[in-house]
């Protein structure tokens, strides 16, 4: 049985250089705790506003699922964390895990007695499973650590993907991909071609950008005002 595995992180470009001068904006921590799956997005976002910038959005995603063969009955799990990947409903049977995610999830750290969104292929691999991972084009292969279990790994070429699918598993992995994309991941959700499966809630988050670019006017006010005030002191 082969299992298809879509982290929408895959679809949510960030910079890849460290000299890239957009790249501080998205040096951001990752845990999956409530505190990053939303409160911490405010600042993310501000950070862009404060500074004019469009806050930056999922890409890509439009056409993904036209891309696979799926089996007969096969169904779409899904969740918010990819640590679910490795849920019993969705692991039953699977011989081939193959995997679009901007992470190769086969272990950064000392591993836990239970899979985490970090390295729940290398419980596939003990499985007996065989690994592959297709890295969105964007992203730099080499600025991953070596798996901690064979993985084949490439960068997605595009086209049809060979072979037939009899299960789907799908991740928004809110941690890494903001609240004002989740009408994205909807949207990317609801044109899968399966039955779908809920393993966890998995809801629209709370979010105004509204209300943050008044708050960023505000605050921009404040900046510039203080910014006077220094130089008239210097």
């Amino acid at each position: 049985m082969r299992l298809l595995v879509v982290d929408f992180d895959y679809f949510f470009p960030v910079p890849q250089d460290a000299k890239d001068p957009l790249a501080p904006l998205f040096a951001w921590a990752h845990f999956e705790t409530p505190y990053y799956l939303e409160e911490a997005w405010e600042e993310r976002a501000l950070a862009f506003l404060l500074r004019g910038l469009p806050l930056p959005g999922a890409r890509g995603w439009e056409g993904f699922w036209g891309r696979f063969a799926f089996a007969p009955g096969a169904v779409l799990y899904y969740a918010e964390s990819n640590a679910l990947a490795f849920h019993p409903e969705v692991r039953e049977g699977v011989r081939e895990v193959v995997l679009f995610d901007a992470h190769h999830d086969a272990g950064y750290r000392p591993l836990g007695e239970e899979p985490a969104c970090d390295d729940w292929m290398v419980f596939y691999h003990r499985l007996g499973a065989r690994l592959r991972v297709y890295y969105p084009p964007w992203r730099d292969p080499s600025l991953e650590p070596e798996p901690q279990v064979p993985v084949a790994r490439a960068l997605d070429p595009g086209g049809r993907v060979e072979g037939v699918f009899h299960r789907v598993f799908l991740c928004r992995s809110g941690a890494w991909v903001p609240p004002w994309a989740d009408g994205d991941f909807f949207a990317f959700l609801g044109k899968a071609p399966l039955p779908k499966v809920a393993l966890e809630a998995v809801h629209p988050r709370p979010f105004s950008q509204e209300t943050l670019r008044r708050r960023a006017v505000e605050e921009g006010f404040g900046l510039r005002f203080m910014e006077r005030l220094k130089g008239r002191a210097g």
